[in-house]
């Protein structure tokens, strides 16, 4: 080798085709993908193409348009980003006939028509002055708490950073529909803060609903009073314990100093709504001072606390008070209000709203709750109508009876553009864990899709919307029954997803547990679920599903010993509380009764084995019922159109 080769650097090697140098298949097959890629992005190869997307740019926020352009509909609250992607839809229509070529993923974000809106968005409302009012409300309970201190940019340290002030506006509705107020909600930018900088703890825990529903059943069983209470401006009445500045926020000027919002900016004294630790900071500060005051919190929902003879809720900035006597809740509300904490609250009464749930008595002594606004929310997204109208024969069933899969060679969907899947799948979802049980098989399955949905994924949700419009003044009636305790109906699918059109796909394969936990017979917690493992027979799924909601009842029956402490005279099995499990699989009551292992079921995994010593004691007393009477039938899959209101009838009372 001489000299100056051995001073040449070597070849480049390509590490995208060094491997592929022994497989001509391979290096063709790289090329064919090129080639494609570049077909891709036709859109923009000629110059006329170029000449109408440019025209459509242009023209997002104006009306102006060719005389052939297709029209699509667009909602006068719609963004800018919102208007160009429409236009650029148009544009792609106009060349091509299709409306998914064209995949501009900084446009697909859009909000849905949840009346929020920025700070630029509510300036084109016709209510504009309301929400200028709401503004000044919020400036002025602020600097009035004063939540903030005003000083000269040029006062703070040098190596300080300032972070963004951020304005939501919403209009906010009882759950009726009805407009209750205007609200403007200032916010601090968390997003420009640092870790070990400017915060550190964020964690803060939100309530079970489960403890929500069984502190409302216990409460109208056992005739406790009961009262809501809602902390003002929750976030900033806890401390910041470090220095943060934000600027100004848009609309605002220094007083006397017009002009000047460049030269000051805001040194944050408490916690503002927005910053990362600002929900910790608030939870830890009203654990203390329930904790100061003989409360206990309790093992299993840490948003519950407890002393003698009164639970407390917490719900970010909602409280439910359960007690056995008024005047007891009504001094332990002053005592928050004039205490050492100095919290700012209103008394919202007795308990008929919370959390957009609307609780109503009924003459015979059951009460319902019901969320028809979110109904209607719903119907009014989709566009299926008015709430109300006759519902057809077959809407008389959420779920038709043939189980949704991926279906990846079905048609794409018809309405993309009319409203968003992930949003109305969403609202279904908040819907069916509080009041609307009957639907909860149906929207889980429809949710499993909601990354590629098609166009029998669509068909799926709006099927359940019409169910909806027809039954929208309707939800779970509670009618309590003293002298039954906490029980649980479980029940499973064994494999139903499997169908012969796609007998190859393995997802079709998992089973559903179903089940519902019932206190007083009033149902406090339901799931629908496919089982994350497969099972290899009926006995088997059923054992999973029984499995997987003693998970949910253990926990529970501890809290109800808390509860039993605190409420003696609620409570009278001895010497312990109990749970009455009902299933009606033989095999699978063979198997949780019993240690006898076969060598059909020495497979099942220990983890399914955790409820056997509370079934040895007695705590948990496993039962058959008949299937016609499984009332978790209607979790697990769509039930027949003869059977179905049977079972919602047990389930939901009507």
């Amino acid at each position: 080798m001489t000299e100056q080769s051995s001073m040449t650097l070597p070849e480049r090697i390509n590490l995208q085709t060094i491997g592929l140098r022994r497989s001509n298949r391979l290096r063709d097959l790289q090329e064919r993908t090129a080639k494609k890629m570049k077909k891709a992005h036709v859109t923009f190869g000629s110059a006329v193409r170029r000449t109408i997307t440019l025209w459509a740019l242009v023209c997002t926020v104006t009306q102006v348009r060719l005389p052939d352009m297709p029209s699509h509909r667009v909602s006068p609250d719609a963004s800018f980003y919102e208007r160009c992607i429409n236009r650029l839809d148009e544009a792609n229509e106009l060349i091509d006939g299709s409306l998914n070529e064209m995949n501009c993923f900084a446009f697909a974000t859009k909000s849905g028509s949840n009346e929020t809106y920025t700070f630029r968005q509510v300036q084109k409302q016709p209510d504009i002055e309301d929400f200028i009012t709401a503004m000044e409300k919020e400036i002025a309970d602020h600097e009035q708490r004063g939540h903030w201190t005003m000083v000269k940019r040029s006062s703070i340290p040098s190596s300080a950073k300032t972070i963004k002030a951020i304005w939501s506006f919403k209009r906010k509705r009882f759950p009726d529909g009805r407009l209750n107020k205007h609200k403007a909600r200032l916010c601090a930018h968390g997003g420009m803060q640092t870790w070990g900088e400017n915060y550190w703890e964020t964690y803060s825990p939100v309530v079970n609903m489960m403890t929500v529903k069984l502190l409302l059943v216990i409460a109208r069983v056992h005739g406790l009073h009961s009262k809501s209470i809602d902390f003002v401006l929750a976030f900033p009445q806890a401390d910041l314990d470090t220095d943060i500045w934000m600027e100004l926020p848009a609309g605002t000027e220094p007083e006397g100093v017009p002009g000047g919002e460049r030269d000051y900016v805001v040194k944050l004294n408490k916690s503002l709504y927005g910053l990362k630790q600002a929900s910790f900071n608030w939870f830890e500060k009203l654990k203390k001072a329930l904790i100061d005051r003989n409360f206990t919190p309790s093992v299993t929902d840490p948003c519950l606390y407890l002393r003698k003879g009164m639970a407390v809720l917490t719900y970010v900035d909602d409280c439910i008070i359960v007690g056995t006597s008024k005047s007891e809740i009504n001094d332990f509300v002053k005592s928050l209000a004039n205490g050492s904490e100095n919290f700012k609250l209103t008394d919202e009464g007795s308990i008929d709203k919370f959390l957009g749930i609307e609780i109503t008595d009924r003459p015979d002594g059951s009460f319902e709750m019901s969320q028809p606004f979110l109904i209607s929310r719903i119907v009014e997204e989709l566009g299926i109508g008015l709430v109300g109208e006759e519902m057809q024969s077959r809407d008389r069933t959420p779920a038709s009876s043939i189980i949704l899969d991926k279906d990846l060679d079905g048609k794409p969907r018809k309405h993309e553009r009319d409203w968003k899947y992930r949003t109305v799948v969403g609202m279904m979802q908040y819907l069916q864990a509080n009041t609307r049980p009957d639907t909860s098989m149906a929207t889980h399955q429809t949710a499993r899709f909601s990354i590629d949905p098609k166009l029998s994924h669509e068909k799926a949700v709006i099927r359940i919307g019409k169910y909806l419009r027809g039954t929208a003044e309707r939800g779970i009636i509670f009618t309590p029954d003293k002298t039954m305790g906490l029980e649980c109906y479980v029940d499973a699918d064994f494999a139903g997803g499997w169908n012969q059109l796609n007998p190859t796909e393995a997802d079709t394969l998992f089973s559903r547990t179903g089940f519902v936990i019932k206190y007083a017979n009033c149902p406090i917690y339901w799931k629908s679920k496919l089982q994350t493992e497969l099972a290899l027979s009926t006995a088997e799924a059923e054992y999973i599903a029984l499995s997987m909601a003693l998970r949910e009842v253990i926990p529970l029956m501890t809290m109800m010993e808390e509860l039993k402490d605190s409420f003696p005279q609620l409570f009278l099995d001895k010497p312990g509380f109990f749970c009455k499990v009902w299933e009606d699989n033989q095999a699978c009551l063979a198997m949780a009764t019993s240690h006898r292992f076969s060598p059909r079921t020495k497979h099942i995994a220990l983890k399914y084995h955790h409820f056997r010593s509370f079934v040895e004691r007695k705590r948990i007393r496993i039962n058959y019922v008949d299937t016609l009477r499984q009332q978790a039938d209607i979790f697990t899959k769509p039930v027949r159109d003869d059977l179905f209101p049977k079972l919602r009838f047990m389930l939901m009372g009507w």
